[in-house]
């Protein structure tokens, strides 16, 4: 058999998109269907969504991979996709070619994103006042990223705790 036989059964091949977006190296892996649901996009998405979970990655080790057909980075929260995702890289495809790449940074503070499940927390108790977080990072990975409210100090991790404001 020759190599290139071989490299081809080794490889998944996945067509170009001519308009969209592809994000990438993005971690924990296991993490795109968060990233779907914060993007609001679910089966009733009219265009092709290419999905790959816990992709091998020589410089990660695991990865997820998303591409998106016909969304626009205008259409995107990217202070929301630095919480989740930072350090994944964003490419925007425009008519089969990269237009813009740019890799996603962790916000020192978001507003208005996410409710504070703090019970107590004036945010609940007065509808004016909009949740806003001070964002900390403990160790530099994704998983550990956790946000403390201004209002009413509590830390909660961006994962697990935190429900996103419809």
């Amino acid at each position: 058999m020759e190599n290139d036989e071989l490299a081809d059964k080794k490889q998944l091949i996945v067509n170009k998109i001519d308009n969209g977006i592809v994000i990438d190296h993005i971690t924990p892996a296991g993490t795109a269907f968060l990233v779907l649901q914060a993007l609001k996009i679910d089966n009733h998405y009219p265009h092709s969504v290419f999905v790959a979970i816990n992709v091998s990655s020589k410089r990660l080790g695991r990865k997820d991979v998303l591409k998106i057909r016909n969304i626009k980075e205008s259409d995107l929260n990217l202070e929301m996709l630095g919480l989740l995702i930072a350090g994944s890289n964003l490419v925007v495809i425009e008519d089969y070619k990269i237009i813009r790449k740019v890799r996603l940074e962790t916000p020192e503070f978001t507003r208005g994103l996410f409710q504070c499940p703090g019970h107590s927390c004036i945010t609940k108790l007065h509808e004016d006042v909009e949740p806003e977080f001070k964002v900390i990072k403990s160790n530099g990975t994704n998983e550990s990223v956790k946000l403390r409210c201004i209002y009413c100090d509590k830390i909660f991790d961006v994962f697990q705790t935190l429900t996103m404001v419809s």
